[in-house]
């Protein structure tokens, strides 16, 4: 059996749209017009009721009206048929029945002439209601109306008829001038009522942009933030959520920066005991492979030949080897543990340390850059920078495949506050740059950068890594320092190293 995959209807689309509108207004908003859609719908009801209303009163008000100036008209037919003369019984009926309210009242002869017409209109008279019903509100509310006749007969003779038709206008008016004042009542309720509704929702909902803020901040790693517990009861257990949440981030992230400047130290212990033992036990062996292959070949000198050309051949191999060897064995001390550390100046030893990089990777270029640099700034930061080029060198090479690396390393105005009449702080700043193969922002640290941001926190500094697809790598790295007055803090002349 074929399932037919589910086809979105034309109106979804638009319906999504508008539910991404509706869920990206602000609470306070969607509360708002929440609340206005339920009172204009419950207004809307309650005009429907009053227009069903209001054509029941019309009609009910105009039949009973008709119903009283029909017998009114009788009555007065008989009383007027005695005390009038026949001539002016037709003029005269329409003036006294000019009072009765939502009729007309027509007099017209045995012929059918009309005759009079009451109550007339004047020219220039003004309405008894300033507020008349709009045509769209007569033509909803107002009633099906007739008729009625009351024939005039004095004896046998018949003078004409008395017609009776109803006119609602009135009624009609003053329907519309009550549901108008209701609306504008309603309105200036709502409109008050929107303002207070405004205000207060900002009052109670203002916590929610403490807690945006504060999201914000630990987003940003800072997690020594808390909220302020608002008043309001939901809010308050929110607050205090995002409180024991934020120690106890606090708390694990206290515990994961110990582990790792553990971690870095156990590290640089094993690499340092390595490098001992590398420079200790290596170092002398291979000296003394090239000492016995010294020997050898004098005692070759003294063989006949060919036996001589061979030894001495396989001698020269032996040397190529222990070159190669105090070569590597070399590079893995620097790698290791720089054992220059101390010994000679940080831009010598990054310098060292480029000048390997540029032997293993020849295809690529290497450039540092070094601004206003002291000879050194301490063991713990020269060996944190040292570390921090390794690392970014390494990943340029082996996860970026970077053609092209730029190395900035100086120092860079600070703070200019004073501290206890100390001297103004000044930054030691690290930039490195590639343009090889970035990472998204979405893509997690490995253990390398991550060791090398708790490096630079050990010493109170901060790093920075951008990344992307086209713009390369860049790891900035900033130390807080003070400039010393010693000779171990004197500036170098400003220099720069080329490929």
């Amino acid at each position: 059996m074929l399932v037919r995959p589910h086809t979105p209807a034309p109106s979804e689309p638009r319906q999504n749209l508008l539910q991404r509108r509706w869920y990206e207004l602000p609470v306070r908003w969607q509360i708002m017009i929440s609340i206005s859609v339920i009172s204009v719908s419950a207004v809307l009801f309650s005009i429907v009721l009053a227009v069903v209303d209001a054509r029941d009163r019309v009609q009910v008000e105009v039949n009973s009206s008709m119903e009283l100036a029909q017998r009114f008209a009788r009555d007065l037919v008989h009383r007027m048929a005695a005390e009038s003369s026949m001539d002016d019984l037709l003029y005269a009926l329409p003036s006294q029945l000019q009072y009765v309210r939502h009729a007309r009242i027509l007099a017209t002869d045995a012929n059918g002439e009309l005759k009079r017409i009451a109550p007339q209109a004047v020219a220039g008279q003004e309405s008894e209601f300033h507020n008349e019903a709009p045509d769209w509100f007569t033509r909803l509310v107002a009633p099906e109306v007739g008729a009625r006749e009351v024939r005039v007969v004095v004896g046998n003779r018949a003078l004409g008829t008395i017609l009776i038709i109803g006119e609602p206008a009135h009624e009609l008016a003053e329907v519309w001038e009550e549901v108008s004042r209701r609306a504008v009542i309603w309105l200036a309720i709502t409109a008050v009522m929107l303002v207070l509704l405004y205000l207060v929702l900002g009052r109670l909902l203002d916590p929610l942009k403490s807690l945006t803020g504060g999201m914000h901040e630990l987003e940003d790693g800072r997690y020594s933030t808390r909220l302020a517990v608002p008043r309001v009861r939901e809010l308050a257990v929110i607050a205090e959520q995002f409180n024991t949440l934020a120690e106890a981030l606090e708390k694990s992230r206290a515990e994961n920066s110990q582990l790792y400047r553990n971690m870095i130290a156990l590290q640089e212990d094993e690499r340092r005991q390595v490098a001992n033992e590398l420079h200790d036990e290596a170092g002398p062996c291979l000296f003394g492979i090239t000492a016995n292959a010294s020997s050898i070949s004098r005692l070759a000198d003294k063989t006949a030949e060919p036996q001589a050309s061979d030894i001495n051949s396989r001698i020269a191999e032996m040397l190529t080897m222990s070159e190669r060897l105090k070569t590597i064995n070399r590079d893995l001390l620097r790698r290791l543990r720089p054992v220059e550390l101390g010994q000679i100046s940080l831009e010598e030893l990054l310098s060292s340390l480029i000048a390997g990089f540029r032997r293993r990777h020849p295809e690529a270029e290497f450039v540092l850059t070094t601004v206003d640099l002291a000879r050194g700034y301490g063991e713990a930061v020269d060996l944190t920078l040292f570390r921090c080029v390794q690392e970014a060198l390494t990943n340029a090479m082996r996860h970026g495949h970077a053609s092209r690396v730029d190395v900035h390393v100086g120092e860079s105005g600070g703070a200019r506050e004073r501290a206890n009449g100390a001297a103004p702080l000044r930054n030691l700043q690290l930039i490195v740059h590639d343009n090889g193969k970035g990472f998204g922002a979405a893509a997690s640290l490995g253990l390398g950068l991550t060791a090398m941001r708790e490096r630079v926190r050990t010493i109170e500094g901060t790093s920075r890594i951008e990344s992307s697809a086209t713009d390369g790598t860049t790891i900035t790295v900033t130390v807080p320092l003070r400039k010393a007055t010693g000779a171990a803090h004197q500036l170098s002349p400003t220099s720069q190293s080329t490929p």
